[in-house]
């Protein structure tokens, strides 16, 4: 009976445990005739696409949407010679950062290595911790990489980003602002996202 309860136990534990890992794909371009529809600033055409469940899995490898952020990726087309600059501040809608939203979504090192422990598993707590602690970093840099909240649109270039919205604050039309750097000048347009 010892025995069984010992085995059960253990199960459960790898059940729940499981092994942490992170894996995604790169963000996915929104296509340029697609792109084409959208509205644009001075020769910069914008698309803006809200994510599904599965898009977060798929490009995130994490469901953000259950932690209460709405993912938009926005895509840049920039037909011109000038120089754009993209800030998250220029936003009609509050943007979370992407280490905040990193955050949320992180494995619980702590809790893997206890659940293993719990059942007299050092070694395996060890590893699985490790494990743990490595995907939430992979997650980290991935995130930063993929939701830049500063960078220059350079001519003739096609750039993508995303932003986090918190899901109370969504909206589905917003404005965004892009600074062209050769001027000072503010450029603002109107968004719709697209689901």
């Amino acid at each position: 009976m010892k025995k069984i309860c010992l085995s059960l136990g253990l199960a459960s534990a790898l059940l729940l445990t499981g092994c942490a890992s992170y894996q995604s794909n790169s963000l996915s371009a929104l296509d340029p005739t697609y792109v084409r529809n959208y509205p644009e600033i001075d020769g910069v055409m914008i698309g803006c696409k809200a994510y599904t469940k599965d898009e977060c899995y798929r490009y995130l490898d994490r469901d953000v949407l259950a932690k209460g952020y709405q993912p938009i990726q926005l895509t840049f087309q920039n037909t011109t010679d000038k120089h754009y600059i993209f800030s998250t501040n220029e936003i009609s809608i509050p943007c979370a950062s992407p280490e905040e939203v990193a955050d949320s979504v992180h494995t619980s090192t702590a809790g893997r290595v206890v659940g293993y422990t719990l059942i007299g598993m050092l070694i395996p707590a060890v590893v699985d911790g490790v494990k743990s602690s490595n995907a939430n970093a992979a997650l980290d840099r991935d995130f930063y990489a993929k939701a830049r909240e500063h960078f220059i649109i350079p001519p003739k270039a096609f750039v993508k980003t995303l932003i986090f919205v918190p899901k109370a604050q969504f909206a589905p039309i917003f404005d965004i602002s892009l600074l062209e750097e050769e001027t000072g000048q503010h450029k603002t347009i109107g968004l719709s996202v697209v689901r």
